[in-house]
Order: C-alpha cells, then structure tokens, then sequence
C-alpha cells in the first residue's frame, strides 16, 4: 500500500539521520583534540565509477580515484579496483574485488617514497526502493597489504555504509551516505565519512556527481569536494549502447 511505503520510507530516513548525527558528533569530538596542516585545507577526490551488467547474475565495476590535499594540487592518493558481482536477487548481490593503492601521507612536499597498498575485499550489498526514495547498504570486509618504506603489515577491516536517495526529477537527485570503518587492529574506530551530493544524469547511462565529504580518519578532520563520473551498462538487453563522454 501506498501508505505503508511512505511510511518505511520516512522511518528508515528517521533512523539513517538520527544515526548520522550520533557519529558524526562523536568524531567531531574526536577531531578537537588535535590538527594537522591538511585540515586547514579544502581538498578534493575526483572518481571514475562504473558497472557493467554481463548477465542476469553477473556484473563488473571497475573504479578509479584520485585524491588531492589542495582542490587540484597536492596529490595525496591514487586508487584503482576492479570487483566481481554475483546478483543472487534483483535488490541483492555478494562481490569480490581487488584494489592497488599509491599513498602520499604527508601533506608537505617532501621526498620520502609513497605508501602501496594491494587490497582484497568481500562485499554485500542491498537496496529497496520506497517511491522516489532509494535505501542503499553495503557492508565490506577487507585485506589490505601494505608496504611502508621500513616494513611490510597486513591489516583487516569492516566498513559499512548506508546512502540514501531521493529522485527530484529525471535529470536530478540529491543523496547522502554515512560510512564508518571499524579495524580489527590499534584504534578501531579510525575512519568515518559522511557525503551529501547531487547526481546529474547527463546522458542515458552516465551521471556526473558533485557533493561534499567529511572524514574523519585517525585524528584528522577533513573537509574534500568530490566530483565523478558513473556509467551504467546493461548487456542483458539485444539492444544496448555504451556512454560515450
């Protein structure tokens, strides 16, 4: 029934605010204690994202990402991944995917060699649909390799987000996720991020994506602008044509 959707559609809001504003004050908190120069800054992440559905249980999401410290200078961080999905449900899919990472961890110029990190991870993600909203979940274990300039660690992590959807028309969407990331080692909760952004659908398949991110890792409080393109292929269909930008 209508009525019914609308209401789980406003509880599950309810709830995904009222657990978001817990968070992010409790990291906030956490970021007073102390400051580094890279706080001082509005850094930005410019992203690639796409998905390819191959089939009716398969599909394919390469990722790419490039990370400043200032809005396009001063890089920080170069991110690339490649997952596997399995579609046991429509709303519903398992993946398993591998990421190479190249790290720069210092905000001043300097000439000590950057942090690479190969990564394994697990996920699982859900979504439901109420109306113009859309629910999205995805919990993600991970296995990362690091290779620091005088040794070599293993780390493992969970992280969890939760994003929600709202469809003003068929050109514009506004969104917002919460993700925090729990570490099975030292500080466990070491990493939170909170987005709100609006997606703007610029051809069939493709969307550009501009909105704002606060993280909060370790005892760092950034502020990042994040701009990215998403492509959205679907193969099942006889008849499909492919972005082109």
């Amino acid at each position: 029934m209508i009525w019914r959707a609308h209401f789980w559609a406003l509880f599950s809001f309810y709830l995904f605010m009222k657990v978001t504003l817990s968070l992010s004050l409790f990291f906030f908190s956490i970021s007073l204690l102390s400051q580094n120069p890279s706080e001082d800054y509005l850094g930005s992440w410019y992203t690639y994202g796409s998905n390819h559905r191959l089939s009716e249980r398969f599909s394919l999401s390469p990722y790419g990402e490039l990370r400043f410290y200032e809005p396009s200078s001063n890089y920080n961080l170069a991110f690339f991944s490649l997952r596997g999905s399995y579609h046991f449900k429509n709303n519903q899919s398992v993946g398993l995917g591998y990421a190479y990472l190249d790290i720069d961890t210092v905000f001043e110029f300097d000439n000590e060699p950057n942090v690479h990190e190969n990564r394994i991870f697990e996920s699982y993600s859900a979504q439901k649909t109420f109306g113009k909203f859309l629910l999205t979940h995805r919990a993600q274990l991970e296995q990362r390799l690091l290779d620091f300039k005088d040794r070599n660690e293993i780390q493992n992590r969970l992280r969890y987000r939760i994003g929600l959807k709202y469809v003003l028309n068929s050109t514009f969407s506004v969104k917002i996720t919460e993700e925090p990331f729990i570490n099975f080692q030292d500080q466990v909760f070491h990493e939170n991020r909170f987005y709100a952004g609006l997606d703007i659908k610029i051809l069939k398949h493709s969307q550009l994506q501009i909105g704002y991110l606060k993280q909060h890792i370790r005892k760092n409080n950034l502020n990042r602008i994040q701009v990215g393109i998403s492509i959205k292929t679907d193969h099942r269909k006889s008849k499909h044509s492919i972005a082109v930008l």
